[in-house]
């Protein structure tokens, strides 16, 4: 799934973005809920707290140590880091409003992420989870019957007022607030606003050198509110002797945060123990984003048995 960051590119007084140099970088900062820009962040009905006086008050139930760890996850929400990405039910950002609202009017641009790998670019599963916001009318109830429920994060993280809606919001929740840095092939594509800049394009570009990103531009399209983009050029990765793709056809893969696990069929002529390490080295370099399994059969038998 490809989630869309807009990027303002402020640039300071002192002629830098900060924005450019976070891409550059591959980094992305994970922000306290606190600094988000919707005030209404994590507005909730809190019930557990009165439910848990009348549990005590009625049945005589000791509830402190529930209490308590309530409390502490009060406590924890100002660590937690969010990273917000927006989704599009097209294969561009093509949403108007945000260009307008979060890109600086068409001055800035839009990163286009491979939301599965920036989450395995954390080194443990349990680092981010990955919520996809849901707009209400009004805020949700959560009480103790909520607890272990699975929309019970989505109703403290992630539930927004309807006004939000145009957003399509995915988020990104980690541990910890702050700087994260994530895989290269996490970023699969980089379209440039309206108004911006051709210098910083070209800083962005030449500065992603050796990756495999494509490039884009967005124009109106005639007659219409309609924003589309347009191809600017692509950069690719600096491979010596690349695998042609009638070598080989992955039949399966099963990544985790761990390792990715490729099942590959190979359809060169030459089969030995020499050219296979050779052929699994290359594959490992072309295509592989870290460490990574790879079984390498001889025939669409085998499908059956993976």
């Amino acid at each position: 799934m490809i989630g869309y960051k807009y990027r303002a590119n402020i640039i300071d007084e002192n002629n830098v973005s900060r924005d450019i140099n976070s891409l550059l970088n591959d980094e992305l900062w994970a922000s306290s809920l606190s600094n988000l820009n919707d005030p209404f962040e994590a507005v909730y009905k809190d019930n557990i707290s009165k439910s848990l006086k009348l549990l005590e008050k009625i049945l005589k139930a000791e509830t402190g140590l529930v209490q308590k760890n309530w409390d502490d996850l009060m406590a924890f929400n100002n660590k937690i880091g969010f990273y917000s990405l927006a989704l599009s039910k097209n294969e561009f950002p093509d949403n108007e409003l945000m260009w307008a609202h979060y890109a600086n009017s068409h001055k800035g641009f839009c990163i286009a992420y491979d939301i599965k790998q920036l989450e395995f670019s954390e080194e443990r599963p349990y680092n981010v989870n990955e919520m996809q916001v849901v707009y209400k009318l009004n805020p949700p109830n959560i009480d103790v019957t909520n607890i272990g429920d699975k929309d019970f994060l989505v109703k403290m993280f992630g539930t927004k007022s309807k006004i939000w809606e145009y957003e399509n919001e995915i988020r990104l929740i980690y541990n910890h607030l702050g700087i994260k840095k994530y895989n290269k092939s996490s970023l699969k594509s980089i379209y440039f606003g309206l108004n911006m800049d051709d210098k910083y394009q070209t800083q962005i570009i030449d500065g992603l050198s050796n990756r495999d990103i494509n490039f884009y531009k967005m124009s109106m399209e005639q007659e219409s509110y309609k924003l589309s983009p347009k191809f600017l050029c692509s950069n690719e990765r600096q491979i010596s002797n690349k695998l042609s793709p009638s070598m080989y056809k992955i039949i399966k893969t099963n990544h985790n945060f761990a390792v990715e696990n490729f099942h590959v069929l190979y359809k060169g002529d030459v089969i030995n123990m020499e050219t296979m390490k050779q052929f699994v080295s290359k594959f490992r370099e072309q295509i592989a984003t870290r460490q990574a399994n790879i079984c390498v059969y001889d025939s669409m038998d085998i499908i059956d048995i993976i």
